[in-house]
């Protein structure tokens, strides 16, 4: 499981890593040469077929001493990415890990902010379990909309460490208006998020679009306020 694989980073006390190009020498025994190996990992998501990742690491060729180089984490995260495509709707472990550590939450505070027991969230972030895909699309529009993170969190009772620094700020984005040249000459938008301050923009724009025409929807373009 992901969990079973976790991969040290290379530890320099133990190796030494002096070009690439060179021999590595295995500072543990001091007699090995450090070889490169793959280590097999199998994920059993619930879209499909076992998904195999290969990741790459080093074995001392006298002592047996196994690590990561620091070369080779790069390819290793691109290898474990690229399985996603076979997991269909369902979230990668490492996913979940990083947006409950994005707002600071541990484990436990987490399960409680998605109704879930004290130890789900360890099984989720490790692929000894999958959440179901009612939970799966209930994190995915927590992920895309931080409002509805925190109106979830709210209603726990669970204080988001990290909100006043990243939440307000992933909601503070511009709305940049584009017109689009149409036979009626019309403005059309469209909603990018729920965001709520935006309804007073599609508000606002009502005023100003050709009155032979009505329209249920307004297009928004939203960038980052330092891209603006």
């Amino acid at each position: 499981m992901l969990g079973d694989a976790v991969l040290p980073p290379i530890n320099l006390t133990d190796f030494e890593e002096a070009d690439m190009n060179k021999v590595l020498t295995c500072r543990r025994c001091r007699q090995g040469q450090m070889q490169t190996i793959e280590r097999v990992e199998l994920f059993n998501p619930p879209a499909g077929e076992q998904v195999e990742v290969r990741e790459l690491a080093v074995r001392c060729d006298h002592c047996g001493k196994e690590t990561v180089l620091s070369s080779q984490m790069d390819e290793n995260l691109r290898r474990r990415a690229a399985r996603k495509e076979k997991y269909g709707e369902y979230l990668l472990g490492e996913d979940i890990f990083a947006f409950r550590r994005h707002w600071g939450l541990t484990q436990q505070a987490f399960s409680r902010v998605f109704g879930k027991g004290i130890i789900a969230f360890s099984r989720y972030e490790t692929e000894k379990a999958y959440p179901d895909l009612s939970l799966t699309r209930l994190l995915k529009a927590a992920m895309r909309h931080p409002e509805v993170f925190k109106e979830l969190a709210d209603a726990a009772g669970v204080e988001v460490p990290f909100w006043q620094s990243h939440g307000e700020a992933e909601q503070l984005r511009k709305v940049r208006l584009l017109s689009v040249k149409a036979p009626t000459q019309a403005i059309v938008y469209r909603h990018a998020s729920t965001v709520p301050e935006h309804s007073a923009f599609a508000s606002e724009l009502a005023g100003q679009l050709p009155q032979q025409k009505q329209y249920s929807e307004y297009e928004f373009h939203e960038t980052d306020l330092e891209a603006a």
